[in-house]
């Protein structure tokens, strides 16, 4: 029996009380800068028995203030069973697993609370999108969007409008200092010119920005870039000698640099103007002209064939340029090929013509397969008709093989002693000369001295061979003969000179000036008679106009003399006395007219006093 007691005492000693956690920690967010308490009550103990543990370390301190750790702090009435943990300006270094710890004692179990997890806050410090967005047309591109130093790592999203559409999303977070978290999300698209201007955004979100209500947005504008974008033109009717414009309009962004304008591969210009004259001649036909408009982003060119309407023109196989007449030297019986090469655009209507008869149309070429000279000789037309210019003609001479052809001038000159005469010679240039000189009738040659000046000009069609006689005498009168030789033989033309003794010269020149002068004399004879014709015109208007006042005058005067007489028997004195001062007026007024024109005449009529004027 003692046995049994002995061992229920033992077992007694023994058993140790296990203290029960009437609240334990949980996990728990909190912003940085906060005060957190987390939260710790057992069954009534001493406090000196209740410890905390942080990330497992469970020597913070054996008082309640916890003096190694400032803002830490076991807060609530111990006797009550209140061990709370106060963390005051929550920090990042704070995160960490807490545990609330019950020490052992001689009757008691140590006890362990479970882990309580802190996670401090922080709300991202910035937020942007990578500015600018400038991206490049038809080219693959991003948008990044980047959040930093935010706990936990904010997740972001966008708002983009419907019109684009992007092809993919990618988000990443990485790692900061101080275990903070940076975000980053980009979208991959294709960029068109539509996309400009559109306003995109950004939106980060967390857990930190929702416990403090705010919103995290940003937003930024979309630039698209593209290369030259060029519409070329032409201005004015393509006509040969007409100024026209070619015109470039160039669309770009960002702005246009410089226009270069080429030729093919000739530079013309560099500019800024979009507009370039061009004066349009015929060998311009089918060029190339190139627009090259350059920007930030790159070159782009754009091209015009110039396609210009000329009038024809003749030529050779070789291109060159002939002249509208020709001459063709044949031999009787041997075969003619007449060529007629056009160059105008676009391509004229060709005929030949001999005669006023048209013998072929639109062929270059006229065959005679035996030349028979009374048949086939003369002048052939290649007639060229263009819708716009008209008609042109060029002619081909056909003629036998001969002489040199010295056309017909004036071979006679008279000329007086002492002075120079000049006679031209002219040769056609369409058949070969070898040899051109002057000689006298004597046969004799003439060369270029003191007394004879030899020249020769050519013009487009002719050989001009002239010769000068200075200082003429007697004896340099007869015949001066022009003579060309070729290889079929050789044609004269003969000028023959007259020379008039100084004699002749006086009597023509006196005969001449003599009738000048009498001409002279008898002009100005007429211009007098004339004068003195229409001055006397005009000084008997005159006269007339005074005449007419002086009838006038008179009538009233006589007028007045009758009222006089029909009232005399009504009262004799008073027309006595009327008549007195009447009889003195017209004395008085009779002076006046004498005076003023001493043509005047008086006559008697009946007694009275009448007045006429006779011219």
């Amino acid at each position: 029996m003692l046995f049994i007691l002995i061992i229920i005492v033992q077992l007694i000693n023994g058993i140790k009380i296990n203290n029960q956690f009437v609240e334990e920690p949980e996990d728990v967010e909190t912003i940085i800068g906060s005060t957190l308490i987390l939260p710790c009550r057992t069954d009534p103990v001493h406090q000196s028995q209740v410890n905390w543990c942080k990330n497992d370390f469970c020597t913070l301190g054996k008082t309640r203030d916890l003096p190694f750790y400032p803002r830490y702090q076991i807060i609530g009435h111990a006797h009550q069973g209140e061990h709370h943990f106060k963390i005051v300006n929550v920090s990042l270094e704070d995160m960490g697993m807490y545990q609330c710890q019950i020490l052992a004692g001689p009757r008691r179990a140590g006890s362990m609370s479970r882990k309580a997890k802190l996670t401090v806050l922080q709300i991202p410090t910035s937020l942007s999108i990578d500015s600018p967005i400038v991206l490049l047309e038809n080219v693959l591109s991003y948008i990044v969007c980047r959040s930093y130093n935010g706990m936990p790592e904010a997740k972001l999203s966008w708002h983009i409008p419907k019109s684009l559409n992007y092809i993919s999303k990618n988000d990443y977070a990485l790692l900061s200092g101080q275990s903070l978290r940076n975000s980053i999300s980009n979208i991959t698209l294709i960029a068109n010119r539509s996309h400009h201007g559109l306003r995109i955004k950004c939106q980060a979100d967390s857990s930190a920005i929702q416990l403090n209500n705010k919103t995290m947005i940003t937003q930024e504008y979309i630039q698209t870039i593209f290369r030259p974008e060029i519409n070329i033109s032409l201005i004015g009717e393509q006509i040969e000698n007409n100024l026209i414009y070619i015109e470039c309009n160039v669309i770009c962004r960002p702005k246009l640099i410089n226009i270069e304008w080429f030729n093919g591969s000739s530079l013309l210009n560099i500019t800024t103007n979009n507009r370039l004259p061009i004066l349009l001649t015929r060998y311009m036909h089918n060029n190339n002209i190139i627009c090259q408009a350059t920007n930030q982003v790159g070159k782009e060119n754009q091209s015009i064939i110039l396609d210009i309407i000329y009038k024809p023109i003749f030529i050779d196989k070789y291109g060159n340029e002939l002249k509208n007449i020709s001459v063709l030297l044949v031999n009787e019986g041997e075969s003619v090929e007449l060529e007629c090469l056009l160059d105008s655009s676009p391509l004229s209507l060709i005929s030949w013509i001999f005669n006023g008869e048209i013998l072929s149309i639109n062929k270059t070429t006229y065959y005679i397969d035996y030349f028979i000279s009374n048949q086939h000789i003369g002048y052939y037309i290649c007639s060229a008709y263009h819708y716009l210019f008209g008609t042109f003609n060029r002619t081909i001479r056909i003629s036998l093989k001969g002489p040199p052809e010295i056309i017909e001038e004036k071979q006679i000159d008279t000329v007086y002693i002492g002075q120079s005469v000049t006679f031209v010679c002219s040769i056609s240039k369409d058949i070969p000369i070898q040899e051109i000189y002057w000689l006298r009738e004597d046969q004799s040659k003439l060369n270029s001295n003191d007394k004879y000046e030899i020249s020769e000009n050519e013009d487009n069609d002719l050989i001009k061979y002239k010769l000068l006689i200075k200082n003429i005498l007697l004896s340099d009168r007869g015949s001066y003969i022009c003579r060309g030789l070729n290889q079929y033989g050789s044609s004269q033309t003969i000028f023959q000179l007259k020379v008039n003794h100084l004699k002749h010269f006086f009597i023509q020149r006196l005969f001449f000036y003599g009738s000048i002068i009498i001409g002279l004399f008898i002009s100005v004879f007429f211009i007098i008679l004339i004068f003195i014709y229409h001055y006397k015109q005009i000084r008997n208007k005159r006269i007339r106009k005074k005449s007419s006042t002086t009838d006038e005058t008179i009538s009233s005067l006589a007028k007045q003399q009758d009222f006089i007489q029909h009232d005399y028997h009504q009262d004799n004195n008073s027309i006595i006395h009327q008549y007195l001062n009447d009889q003195q007026f017209i004395d008085n007024h009779t002076n006046d007219v004498l005076d003023s024109c001493q043509h005047d005449l008086f006559y008697l009529k009946n007694n009275q006093k009448r007045y006429s004027t006779v011219v």
